[in-house]
């Protein structure tokens, strides 16, 4: 069932607020080619464009102007934000969102594992500009 906004600041759109972006809908369980749109972003600094297992491109029906697109997706002829960065509400809080993970081999990826730890780190504070993480938030066994 697709949820429809509501006037801004109304309950039924705190959530799609928060996230930053709106979606109503999914696409089949086929494979997603992500491109990431700002290279020049601590979360994305380093990674590249790839092409995930089996997942769902969600759509979107708004975008927030408070969001950030990092990648876009491609299934088929379809094309969505599959992940994205918010600054949400008067304290500007951040988050950190994605549409992808839904299957294990996704989920087990590197580039995944490595953008979604890149972006908890951005959303806590922990990434440093130029894309390193903050320290002592390295991964074990590495400097820094």
């Amino acid at each position: 069932m697709c949820q429809v906004l509501g006037k801004a600041g109304s309950p039924d759109a705190l959530w799609f607020e928060f996230l930053g972006v709106q979606s109503s809908g999914h696409g089949p369980q086929e494979p997603i080619s992500v491109a990431f749109t700002d290279p020049a972003h601590p979360v994305t600094k380093g990674l590249n464009d790839w092409t995930t297992a089996k997942e769902e491109l969600y759509n979107n029906h708004t975008v927030f102007p408070t969001a950030h697109v990092l990648a876009r997706g491609t299934q088929g002829k379809d094309e969505a934000v599959v992940a994205w960065t918010n600054h949400y509400g008067p304290n500007k809080t951040r988050v950190f969102s994605t549409t992808l993970g839904h299957n294990n081999e996704t989920v087990a990826d590197d580039r995944f594992l490595n953008l979604v730890a890149r972006g908890l780190l951005w959303a806590t504070g922990k990434l440093n500009d130029d894309g390193t993480p903050a320290a002592g938030y390295a991964p074990a066994g590495t400097a820094k």
